[in-house]
C-alpha cells in the first residue's frame, strides 16, 4: 500500500466513503447553505474487521465552515469502547477534539508529523481549521467498530468556530449532557 500524504490517496483501490455537508445537517450550530458539498473522504484500507487485525485509513477533511465553525468529522466513539487509535497527520492543519462520555473534553493540534493518541472511551472528530485539506492516517483494532449514533443524538460537548485571533473552542449550545 502507498499512501499520497498530499491527497490522502491510497493505493492500491481502497474502499472510499465521501461524506457530504448533507451528511452533517444537524451537527454544525448554524444552518448549511450547499448540502452538496464535499466534507471529507475516508480511504479504507481493505482488512478483515477482527481484534487481531490492525485497520487502518486515510481521512481528507475539507477546509471550510459554516457559519463560523469549521468543517469537522462526524466524529465517534467506538462501539467496543476500551478500543483506542492513533492518528498521523499527514498535511494540512488542525484540532482533533476528544470528549468522554460525561462531557471532559481536550483538544490536540493537528499537523504534519504530528501522532495523536485517542485512548478508549473517548469520542474523537477531527477538525480542519486550515485553508488547505487537512489528510491524516488512521491506525486502531479490527474490531473497534464505531458508535455515531451518541454523537447524533447528544453532539460533541464543544465545538470549534473562527475567532478574531484563530481558531476558538467553545461549548457547543447543542450539547445534550448525559
Amino acid at each position: 500500500m502507498t499512501i499520497d500524504f498530499a491527497t490522502g490517496a491510497l493505493v492500491p483501490d481502497p474502499d472510499v466513503l465521501d461524506r457530504r455537508l448533507a451528511d452533517l445537517d444537524g451537527y454544525f450550530v448554524a444552518d448549511i447553505d450547499d448540502p452538496g458539498v464535499g466534507a471529507y473522504t475516508v480511504h479504507e484500507v481493505r482488512v478483515p474487521p477482527t481484534g487481531n487485525n490492525l485497520l487502518s485509513s486515510t481521512t481528507v477533511l475539507a477546509p471550510g465552515k459554516v457559519g463560523d465553525e469549521y468543517f469537522f468529522t462526524k466524529g465517534h466513539f467506538h462501539a467496543i469502547r476500551d478500543r483506542a487509535e492513533i492518528y498521523l497527520t499527514l498535511s494540512g492543519e488542525g484540532l482533533l477534539v476528544m470528549a468522554l462520555e460525561d462531557g471532559r473534553t481536550v483538544t490536540k493540534e493537528m499537523r504534519p508529523g504530528i501522532a495523536n493518541y485517542v485512548p478508549g472511551h473517548w469520542a474523537h472528530r477531527s477538525v480542519n481549521t486550515g485553508t488547505t485539506p487537512l489528510v491524516f492516517y488512521a491506525v486502531y483494532i479490527g474490531d473497534a467498530g464505531y458508535d455515531y449514533a451518541t454523537i447524533a443524538e447528544r453532539g460533541f460537548p464543544v465545538i470549534v468556530v473562527e475567532g478574531e485571533e484563530g481558531p476558538e473552542v467553545r461549548p457547543n449550545p447543542r450539547y445534550v449532557a448525559s
